[in-house]
């Protein structure tokens, strides 16, 4: 039997077409954000897509250890490290935990985890330490030779413009770190100088006791 297609079904249709586009349209821009930078849960820095794979890939390694992501900053704090400092850990660890000789067949990824849960807090200190000077160090290194390169003249002009929300961000972080006052940043000039200031200060580049 031939079907009519009355004013009720064409405006079902319309309606459907209409909700199929809006579905279409919030689809592609879902691909075009997940295609766009990436950036986890305690970073400051947004990463390439592309390193994403060598991320998790290494990420899985460490986890079928036993390590998992409550245990990153003290792995960047452990790989931080210096010798002489991965020695002192060494120390400590073995005068809370003790030696232990007899497991012969203990792998390296085992001692691993053992020494993150063992001592987790001076660790953390050092992976906090590396994760704040990598962001500002990168911060550092792409706008000093900036900054060196003005004249009087764009110098003045940024004494008009306030304080980027990046250099807000790694003001704040930095003084969270160290524990120093806020300082009154009034422009993007005074930012600069101040982030340039800090990282010329010997008594910042090293780890905050």
């Amino acid at each position: 039997m031939e079907q009519k297609l009355t004013s009720a079904s064409g405006n079902d249709l319309e309606h459907l077409a209409s909700q199929l586009d809006r579905t279409l349209v919030l689809l592609s821009n879902t691909e075009a954000r997940l295609a766009g930078p990436m950036i986890t849960p305690g970073e400051t820095r947004f990463r390439d897509p592309q390193d994403v794979h060598h991320q998790i890939t290494l990420g899985a390694v460490l986890f079928a250890y036993g390590l998992n992501a409550h245990h990153a900053r003290a792995i960047d704090g452990l790989l931080s490290m210096t010798g002489e400092q991965l020695k002192a850990i060494l120390e400590e660890a073995s005068s809370i935990e003790g030696d232990d000789d007899d497991d012969e067949d203990e792998t390296m990824g085992a001692v691993l985890l053992k020494l993150v849960e063992v001592v987790p807090g001076r660790l953390d200190e050092f992976g906090r330490y590396a994760e704040w000077r990598r962001g500002f160090d990168a911060y550092m290194n792409r706008t000093k030779p900036y900054l060196e390169g003005m004249a009087a003249e764009d110098l003045a002009k940024l004494e008009a413009r306030p304080a980027s929300k990046k250099q807000m961000h790694l003001i704040r972080i930095t003084c969270a770190y160290h524990r120093i006052p806020f300082p009154a940043v009034p422009n993007r000039r005074t930012a600069f100088e101040w982030l340039r200031d800090i990282g010329a200060n010997t008594r910042y580049r090293e780890l905050r006791r």
